[in-house]
């Protein structure tokens, strides 16, 4: 994955985020944190956790499974979404 999915200029993406993204206090930092690593390219984007996040909501789930979380983002975007009980099971391989 990466930080980015939409090939618009910097101006241009920076604005997008700026009006349309939802971000909590907690997602943003753990962007941030993210960012850091050598293997950032492997979150998803804020656009993608924002339509994530969507489809658990216009589904209706109530129950998740992510298979490969990397730091959480994605997980965390679904996590909000869902209703009151309910629940999302995050599995990933030890150490990578």
């Amino acid at each position: 994955m990466t930080t980015r999915t939409l090939n618009l200029d910097d101006s241009l993406y920076q604005y997008l985020l700026d009006v349309s993204l939802r971000d909590s206090p907690v997602k943003a930092r753990l962007r941030a944190e993210t960012a850091s690593l050598p293997t950032a390219r492997w979150q998803v984007a804020p656009e993608q956790g924002q339509f994530l996040a969507l489809l658990v909501r216009l589904m209706g789930a109530k129950r998740i499974l992510e298979i490969g979380t990397f730091t959480g983002y994605s997980a965390l975007c679904m996590a909000e979404a869902l209703p009151e009980g309910g629940h999302i099971l995050c599995c990933d391989l030890p150490g990578e």
